[in-house]
């Protein structure tokens, strides 16, 4: 792990953003539990109709689809909680359009992206992931990112983030979008196996 931190931060470096040396390193992978290809693309899948809620879509329609596909396993607590209500605050509105950038993330897991992390997501991200048609296919068939890869993302958008938040608090100027590098970790740091519950994954840094 010292090896990839290491790694990321002569990165980061050779781009113009410096992050301290002591920042610690992440989890190595005998400390998490890491999902599968099909638990990654199910919550893809799921997340295609949720981030609806963010665009104006009603949670009564969303329901339906979702239970249409038997996609509510990959649904969170909290847009379950979203799902049931009429009407949902703007915040929560952000909360679940920001999830475009996670999505983006998820499908970089499964090789069917890349990731640009000073860029928002892909224009044709949405044609990318099933859509009121049935996503079993899609689900049994996702084949995972060798995990390397994975936790050297997770610890990459870990600095990245601790270098944005750090910018806003010292007011300086910023070559990253906090939320897209925030967004994008809890979607990796999720994958890699972080933390199990999606409302759960923690975003300190």
């Amino acid at each position: 792990m010292e090896e990839v931190k290491n790694r990321n931060t002569e990165y980061l470096s050779s781009i113009g953003i410096d992050v301290p040396e002591h920042l610690p390193q992440i989890e190595g992978l005998d400390e998490v539990n890491p999902r599968s290809a099909r638990d990654i693309a199910g919550r893809l899948s799921a997340s295609a109709y949720v981030i609806g809620l963010g665009f104006g879509a009603k949670g009564k329609d969303l329901l339906e689809q979702l239970n249409k596909f038997h996609l509510m396993p990959y649904v969170s607590g909290y847009e379950k909680e979203l799902l049931s209500q009429d009407l949902i605050g703007d915040q929560d509105k952000i909360n679940m359009s920001w999830l475009t950038e996670c999505a983006q993330a998820l499908s970089w897991c499964i090789g069917l992206v890349e990731l640009d992390h000073f860029k928002h997501c892909d224009d044709d991200l949405a044609h990318k992931i099933p859509f009121k048609t049935d996503p079993q296919e899609f689900i049994q068939k996702a084949e995972l990112r060798p995990i390397a890869e994975i936790q050297e993302q997770s610890d990459l958008l870990y600095r990245m983030h601790w270098y944005a938040r750090n910018c806003g608090l010292t007011g300086q100027e910023c070559e990253l979008s906090e939320g897209i590098v925030s967004k994008r970790r809890k979607a990796i740091d999720w994958a890699y196996g972080v933390e199990e519950d999606w409302d759960e994954v923690p975003m300190d840094t």
